[in-house]
């Protein structure tokens, strides 16, 4: 009976390792020319352009567009400036849903609260 446990106890650890792994992201930089979709811009245009909060002001700048393949991209990579209350954190991944554009403004839905879960890019 107690090989029986430890069988079952076994497996169990398995799967949960399997669920684990394929919940990670393997991150890679889209090529420029991918048209970004939300914002009906390619990622070469995304790169470099100022992030804004909702009250208009910046709070950084986009490093990177990337996905989990080259030819579709699915967050941004975000320096953020300290003075905006954001802490100086570089190479922020924030999906690409929590982004508008306004006009020529890219704006972040998000506060500095929910910005401070996500997770670095390790380029």
């Amino acid at each position: 009976m107690k090989s029986m446990s430890l069988v079952l106890a076994a497996a169990a650890l398995a799967s949960l390792s399997n669920v684990a792994s394929a919940q990670t992201s393997t991150w890679v930089e889209v090529d420029d020319k991918t048209m970004v979709a939300p914002f009906n811009v390619d990622a070469d245009r995304l790169e470099d352009m100022d992030v804004h909060n909702a009250a208009g002001q910046k709070i950084g700048e986009i490093e990177d567009v990337i996905g989990t393949d080259r030819a579709a991209a699915t967050a941004l990579v975000v320096d953020f400036d300290d003075q905006a209350g954001f802490g100086d954190r570089d190479d922020i991944i924030v999906p690409i849903e929590r982004f508008s554009l306004d006009g020529v403004k890219l704006v972040l839905k998000d506060d500095a609260a929910t910005v401070a879960a996500y997770e670095v890019y390790k380029d």
